[in-house]
C-alpha cells in the first residue's frame, strides 16, 4: 500500500506520539509498504526531506496561524495524493485533521494523548468542535480504552478500535550496561529508572514524595526527562540528590534509554492519565517489572502481581509500599521482570501493531 502518515510531531523531537509514528512507519516499511511521513518542520536544524530507515520524511514549514496552516498542509496533501497515488492518510493528533477533511482518499485517525481526554471534559461547545473535526474520519484507533470512550463521548459515530502502542524489542532488551559505573551507583543498589516529561499529568512529584520517605540506602532513583515540575521534584528529593541517591539526567535521547533500563531493577509509571505507555513497554522489554497507576492504559500492560504492581494514582504512600515490597523481595522483582519481558515479545512488538493497523487500512480502502 501507499500510506501517507500525517503528524505535527516527529523525531528528532521527543515524545510518545513521535515514537509511535516513527516505529509504526518503520514496521510498515519492513512489511513491504511505502510510507511517507508529512510533518511540521519546526526550524532549519532538521532537513526538509530525508529517508529514515526506508521511511520517506517530508517536513513542511507550517505557521501557528490555523487558517494558513490548514491551507498549506491541505494543498500539499492534495498534490501528493494526486501525483503519487497515496491510498489513504493516517493522521496522528488533531491538529492536522482539518487539512485532511476534503481529500479524495479516506482518513484514519489515531487518537494519542491525554489532552484529548481533558478537552472532552470541557464544555459542550468544545465537544461539538471536536466532533466536527472527527466527522470526516473513516475510522479511529486509540492506544487506550479511555481514549476510545472519550472519542465516542464527543459525538464521533464511526468505528473506534483499541490498538496498544508497541516497542522495538530488538533495541530494548536485557543486556550489559556501563550506566551504574558512569553514575557511581553500587552494584548491589536497587535502581528504579523512569523516563518521562516532568509535567503534572505524569505524576512524578508523587513518586518523588514516596522515594523521599524511604530510608533504605540501597535505593537509587534515576529520572530521565525534563519539564516545568523539575524544580519541585528536585526540592522534594534534595537530601537524596546531595547524597548521590537520586540522579536527575534531564532530557535523554531515546537511543540511550536501553543502557539506563539495563542498569535498573524496576521502573515506575506514576501518571494521572496515560495510554499504553511506550516508556513502560520499553522498560518491560528490558526485563523490568513496572509499578504503575491504575489509570488509562496502564492496567492493560501491567498485570497486577504478575508483570508488576498497580497502585492508586496520586498516592505517594501506595508507591512507597510498592517500592519497598520490591526492595525486600528481589526474587519476586526478578520474576515479575521476566514475565514482563515475555509478555512484550508475545503481544507488544511494533510488527504486531503494524499488522493490526494494516487490517484497518484495508477496510477503509475497500
Amino acid at each position: 500500500m501507499n500510506i501517507l502518515m500525517v503528524s505535527n510531531e516527529f523525531p528528532p523531537s521527543v515524545g510518545g506520539v513521535q515514537t509511535h509514528v516513527f516505529e509504526l512507519s518503520r514496521a510498515l516499511v519492513q512489511l513491504g509498504h511505502r510510507v511517507r511521513v508529512l510533518c511540521r518542520r519546526r526550524d532549519n536544524s532538521t532537513p526538509a526531506s530525508e529517508q529514515l530507515q526506508g521511511i520517506e520524511v517530508e517536513r513542511l514549514s507550517l505557521p501557528d496561524n490555523h487558517l494558513i496552516y490548514d491551507w498549506r498542509l491541505g494543498r500539499r496533501l492534495r498534490q501528493l495524493i494526486e501525483q503519487e497515488g497515496f491510498e489513504l492518510t493516517h493522521v496522528h493528533g488533531m491538529r492536522p485533521l482539518r487539512a485532511c477533511a476534503r481529500q479524495k482518499v479516506p482518513t484514519l485517525f489515531t487518537n494519542h494523548t491525554s489532552s484529548f481526554v481533558r478537552r472532552a471534559e470541557h464544555s459542550q461547545r468544545t465537544r461539538d468542535k471536536m466532533s466536527r473535526l472527527l466527522k470526516p474520519v473513516a475510522s479511529v484507533l486509540t492506544p487506550s480504552e479511555i481514549l476510545a470512550e472519550k472519542t465516542r463521548a464527543v459525538g464521533y459515530a464511526g468505528p473506534i478500535t483499541f490498538i496498544p502502542n508497541g516497542v522495538d524489542n530488538a533495541l530494548f532488551s536485557p543486556g550489559p550496561s556501563d550506566f551504574r559505573k558512569q553514575q557511581g551507583i553500587p552494584e548491589d543498589a536497587f535502581v528504579i529508572a523512569i523516563a518521562c516529561r516532568l509535567v503534572p499529568v505524569k505524576g512524578v512529584r508523587y513518586l518523588a514524595q514516596a522515594v523521599a520517605e524511604i530510608a533504605d540506602p540501597r535505593l537509587h532513583l534515576v529520572i530521565a526527562g525534563d519539564g516545568n515540575e523539575r524544580a519541585e521534584i528536585e526540592q522534594t528529593l534534595q537530601h537524596k540528590i546531595q547524597n548521590g541517591l537520586v540522579h536527575m539526567l534531564g532530557a535523554v535521547d531515546n537511543a540511550q534509554m536501553p543502557d539506563i533500563y539495563r542498569a535498573a531493577n524496576a521502573s515506575v509509571l506514576p501518571s494521572l492519565m496515560e495510554a499504553t505507555s511506550i516508556a513502560g513497554l520499553e522498560a518491560m522489554a528490558c526485563g523490568l517489572p513496572l509499578i504503575g497507576s491504575d489509570v488509562g492504559g496502564i492496567p492493560y500492560i501491567i498485570r497486577h502481581e504478575s508483570t508488576g504492581l498497580l497502585v492508586d494514582a496520586e498516592s505517594p504512600q501506595q508507591l512507597q509500599n510498592a517500592i519497598e515490597r520490591l526492595l525486600k523481595r528481589p526474587d519476586d522483582c526478578e520474576a515479575m521482570g521476566q514475565r514482563a519481558l515475555e509478555r512484550v515479545a508475545a503481544e507488544f512488538t511494533w510488527q504486531h501493531v503494524a499488522e493490526q493497523v494494516l487490517q484497518h487500512y484495508q477496510k477503509i480502502c475497500l
